[in-house]
C-alpha cells in the first residue's frame, strides 16, 4: 500500500508500506524509502518490567544485555560486535517498561548479513560469561544510587510513586540482588516466554526492496517459536489520593516532578493528549518556557513528557530548581494545569502545535530510523494508523477536545509529586500542603 502525510502548505509525501504475517505468527512491517541513503533493521518484543513479578524483576533487562554476549556462530560478544560493525552497523538494545528493542542502522547493501544476524541472536543465543555480565549491569544499577546505597534516580521513584506498587512501578534494571540470583535457566526460561513470533515485530526501513526484505526475515526467523502474546494488566485509580514522595539528596538543586497517570497509546485521545503537552511544551515560546523561565525566573529548564503505555500513561511536567523554590514552582505548574481545564486554547496554539506536528511527522520520511519506530511501536501495541492517517487525524482536532481531555487528566486522585533535594523543613511542609490540597 502507499501512504502520505500531507504538509501545512499542501502537497503530500508519499511513502509504501508492506506488511505480512509470517507463518510463526511474526509481524513484519517494511517501509521503503528508495531517496535514502541508509537501511534500519529493528526487533520489537513485548517484554519489560511490566509483566514481571517482583522476585522477576531485572530479568527482560539482563536478558537483552545477555542477548549481545554472542550466538552459536559467533560465540562471544566481541564476535558478534564485530560483525555488526563490519557491515557498517551498531547494534543497539533498549528495555522499555512494556516493550524490548534491537535496532541497527546499516549501509542498505548490509541488509541480508544484519538481517540473518538478527535471527541468530534470538533464535541461537550462548548466554555466555554470565557472572561478568552481572557485574556490568550491577555497574549501571550503582549510577542510580547516592553514596549510602539509596536510589536517586527521579524517574525510578516518580514511578514508583505513581503505579503505587503495580509493575509499572518497578525499576527496569532491577536490583542487584536479583541479578546475582539469575542464572542460564532463568534466561530460558523468559526467551521461551517473551521471545516468540506472535510477541515480536521486525521493522525494516530504509533504501531496501520490500518483497527481497520480507524473503529474507522468512529465512532468518523460521526457527523462531509462536509461543504466546504477553498480557497487560491495567493500574486502577480507584480510591486513590494525590501521592506525594521527598528523597533527601546532597545537591544544588532539588529535582522535581509532576506526574498525572493518565491515557496510553491505544486511546482514542491520544492525539488530544499529544496536543497538551505540545501546548505546554514545544519551543521556547510555548506556556511552560515563557512562564516558568521568560517571566518568573524560577528554572533554567523545565518540560512535559508524555511516557505511554498500550493501556495508560504518565504526563510529567519536571525541571531542576534552587531548593527554596519548590514551593513556587509546583504552585506554578498547578495553575497551569488549571489554566487548561478551565480555558479553551488560543487559535494561535492550536495552529502552531498543529503545523509543528505536521512537519515533524513529513520529516520522520528522511529518517529510517524514525519510520521505523513510529510504526514499530504502533504495530506491537496494537495502535492502528499510518501517518497520513494520522496527520489527517492532527488537522482535525480542536481546542474543546484539548480542553476535554484536560478536565480528565488533571484531576486530584490522578497526580503525584516527586522531590529529590534538600528542603529545608517550611519548604516541604509548603510543597506538601499544596498537593493535599490540590483540586
Amino acid at each position: 500500500m502507499t501512504v502520505g502525510v500531507a504538509g501545512p502548505a499542501g502537497g503530500a509525501a508519499v511513502h509504501s508500506l508492506h506488511t505480512e504475517t509470517l507463518a510463526n505468527g511474526l509481524r513484519v512491517v517494511v517501509i521503503p524509502q528508495p531517496h535514502l541513503h541508509t537501511a534500519s533493521v529493528s526487533l520489537y518484543v513485548k517484554a519489560g518490567s511490566r509483566f514481571e513479578s517482583a522476585e522477576d524483576n531485572g530479568l527482560s533487562h539482563f536478558l537483552e544485555h545477555m542477548l549481545f554476549r554472542g550466538t552459536e556462530r559467533l560465540p562471544s560478544a566481541y564476535a558478534l560486535n564485530h560483525a555488526i560493525e563490519s557491515l557498517g552497523g551498531t547494534l543497539l538494545g533498549a528495555t522499555h517498561a512494556d516493550f524490548t528493542l534491537y535496532q541497527v542502522s546499516i549501509p542498505p547493501e548490509s541488509l541480508a548479513e544484519s538481517i540473518g544476524l538478527f535471527g541468530e541472536i534470538v533464535t541461537r543465543p550462548v548466554f555466555s560469561d554470565l557472572e561478568l555480565e552481572k557485574g556490568i549491569v550491577r555497574e549501571e544499577i550503582l549510577e542510580a544510587l547516592d553514596e549510602d546505597g539509596r536510589n536517586v534516580d527521579i524517574e525510578d521513584i516518580s514511578r514508583e510513586l505513581v503505579f503505587e506498587g503495580h509493575p509499572l512501578g518497578y525499576k527496569i534494571t532491577g536490583d542487584a540482588a536479583n541479578i546475582g540470583r539469575f542464572e542460564v535457566p532463568d534466561l530460558h526460561r523468559w526467551l521461551a516466554r517473551f521471545y516468540g513470533a506472535t510477541n515480536s515485530l521486525v521493522v525494516i526501513a530504509g533504501a531496501v526492496d520490500a518483497e527481497e526484505s520480507a524473503r529474507l526475515v522468512r529465512e532468518a526467523f523460521s526457527a523462531l517459536p509462536a509461543g504466546a502474546q504477553a498480557e497487560t494488566v491495567t493500574p486502577s485509580l480507584v480510591d486513590r489520593e494525590p501521592g506525594f514522595s521527598f528523597v533527601e539528596s546532597v545537591g544544588s538543586q532539588t529535582e522535581l516532578r509532576v506526574s498525572f497517570l493518565g491515557i496510553g497509546e491505544r486511546d482514542p485521545r491520544r492525539l488530544e493528549l499529544e496536543f497538551l503537552a505540545r501546548v505546554l511544551d514545544d519551543g521556547m515560546s510555548t506556556r511552560l518556557h515563557r512562564r516558568i523561565c521568560d517571566e518568573q525566573g524560577l528554572a533554567y529548564d523545565v518540560f512535559a513528557a508524555l511516557d505511554l503505555y498500550e493501556d495508560c500513561g504518565v504526563f510529567d511536567l519536571g525541571a531542576s530548581v534552587e531548593h527554596s523554590k519548590a514551593p513556587a514552582l509546583i504552585e506554578e505548574l498547578f495553575a497551569l494545569a488549571r489554566e487548561l481545564r478551565e480555558s479553551l486554547i488560543a487559535p494561535e496554539e492550536l495552529e502552531k502545535a498543529q503545523k509543528r506536528y505536521l512537519w515533524e511527522l513529513r520529516a520522520t520520511l528522511d529518517d529510517a530510523i524514525g519510520l521505523a519506530n513510529f510504526y514499530g511501536v504502533r504495530g506491537l501495541l496494537g495502535v492502528p494508523g499510518t501517518l497520513m492517517e494520522v496527520a489527517d487525524a492532527v488537522q482535525r482536532v480542536t481546542a474543546e477536545d484539548v480542553r476535554a481531555l484536560a478536565r480528565e487528566l488533571f484531576r486530584r486522585e490522578r497526580l503525584s509529586v516527586t522531590l529529590i533535594g534538600l528542603l529545608e523543613d517550611d519548604a516541604l511542609d509548603a510543597c506538601e500542603k499544596l498537593v493535599a490540597a490540590y483540586r
